[in-house]
């Protein structure tokens, strides 16, 4: 009877392995195809970011008899990243709490940044190769884009604002853009010499900045040089002074020939060169609405908005007693129903008026951290680390760009994709971070 139950409990032990194993590689399948159709299928990113939760849930039960890294510096990290993803839903709570008003709906997109919390941890444990894998999947998102423009396009902003139709115009270009400079500087992930995946991924960096054009949208560009130059400077690379300046006027002659040679480009940057030196800074005259103009009188408007109430914030469009205010003449009223119904165009000012210091303190970690994070990781020993973390970078650029001219974290899939990439980049750097304090430890005894 012993031997017949010690076979029974073999057998278990045996069948629940195999299920972790599995439950871990669906965690890594879900998180290498989450980019995959978020430019072309609409509700994609929301419901991923569940599955690979709850993958990452399981995958988290089954490892929670494994040792632990006793290094302080990996908990102090993992500890702030994950708070820097619970701030938002509790910035909404406080902002609620201060104003006496509570509504389950201000809820929905802060609770799908903090269940990453949970992919941030599991990513900790899938081994070194998470990140290496998912940049496979960047190229295809834009190819998968360009094919579903050319086959059906939303023409519902115009034929000079293409988009698919997944996403408004401002997403596709930012989202489009970010795939294309991450399929880009994804090259560095890997150590073959292979020329087909060179020129599989500068297909992808191509076509996603070819579809950003199509957009019109201009949201995010500014990221490029600001990338390339931090590339260039902080990389442990060791290139003389010469180099450095030599790549630094070829970069700034590409983005000055694009200007010239692309009718679009010219276009979109005369405008809002024109919108910014036409603004009327000191006038009692109301400003013209316009792109740049509309976005600037929206953060001014913000500010205001802030000084009347800093604890409990507006909440969604609890400001309308007040759009008439003689303090905000400066702005027409079309640009102040558009504020009221459509947002402020950006996380920083937007959160700021909903939930007052809590929102904008929520909104800034939700940022900073993040980068810091990844700032110090370039000056790692680790080759892999440097290139992870130099990744990890180039998508925070892009979306924070993106973030100063659209609203990131109070729509369900932008806020679940930020979430997601954030949670994933930094679970893969804290997993070379144990790996070597293992490795330290073991020398040292």
């Amino acid at each position: 009877m012993e031997n017949f139950l010690k076979k029974c409990m073999t057998k278990v032990n045996s069948r629940m392995g195999t299920l972790s194993i599995t439950a871990e590689q669906l965690f890594v399948i879900s998180a290498v195809i989450s980019p995959l159709f978020l430019l072309t299928v609409s509700g994609w990113m929301t419901r991923i970011v569940v599955v690979c939760a709850l993958l990452g849930a399981y995958v988290l039960h089954e490892n929670r008899n494994a040792i632990k890294s006793n290094d302080r510096k990996v908990k102090f990290h993992t500890i702030l990243l994950c708070l820097s993803l619970t701030l938002p839903i509790i910035g909404i709570l406080l902002g609620q709490v201060c104003r006496g008003q509570f509504s389950w709906n201000y809820y929905d997109s802060p609770a799908h940044i903090l269940i990453c919390t949970i992919v941030l941890l599991a990513a900790t444990k899938t081994g070194p190769n998470l990140i290496k894998w998912m940049s496979y999947t960047f190229p295809l998102a834009t190819l998968l884009a360009l094919a579903n423009i050319i086959w059906d396009p939303n023409l519902f902003w115009g034929a000079s604002r293409l988009t698919t139709k997944a996403l408004d115009p401002l997403n596709f270009g930012s989202l489009s853009f970010t795939f294309a400079l991450l399929s880009l500087i994804s090259i560095k992930l890997h150590d073959t010499d292979s020329k087909w995946l060179l020129i599989y991924k500068l297909i992808g960096f191509s076509t996603g900045i070819y579809l950003s054009v199509l957009s019109g949208s201009r949201t995010g560009w500014l990221a490029i040089p600001l990338i390339l130059i931090f590339w260039l400077y902080y990389d442990h690379a060791k290139f003389t002074w010469k180099v450095k300046s030599s790549v630094t006027i070829s970069i700034f002659a590409i983005i000055f020939s694009s200007y010239f040679f692309s009718p679009t480009i010219h276009q979109r940057v005369d405008e809002a060169h024109s919108d910014f030196i036409s603004y009327k800074w000191n006038s009692d005259q109301p400003n013209d609405y316009n792109s740049f103009g509309a976005r600037i009188s929206f953060a001014r408007i913000a500010m205001i908005l802030f000084e009347l109430r800093p604890l409990g914030g507006w909440g969604d469009g609890g400001y309308e007693s007040v759009i008439n205010n003689p303090a905000l003449n400066f702005s027409l009223p079309e640009t102040k129903k558009m504020a009221l119904k459509a947002g402020f165009h950006n996380d920083i000012t937007a959160n700021m008026v909903r939930s007052g210091i809590w929102g904008l303190i929520a909104t800034l970690t939700l940022f900073l951290i993040p980068a810091l994070f990844f700032m110090r990781n370039l000056r790692s020993e680790h080759k892999k680390q440097r290139d992870v973390a130099f990744l990890a970078l180039t998508f925070f650029a892009c979306q924070f760009m993106s973030s100063l001219s659209m609203e990131i974290f109070n729509l369900r899939y932008s806020a679940s994709f930020y979430g997601l990439m954030i949670a994933l980049f930094c679970g893969q750097i804290i997993f070379y971070m144990t790996q070597q304090s293992s490795a330290m430890h073991g020398a040292q005894t």
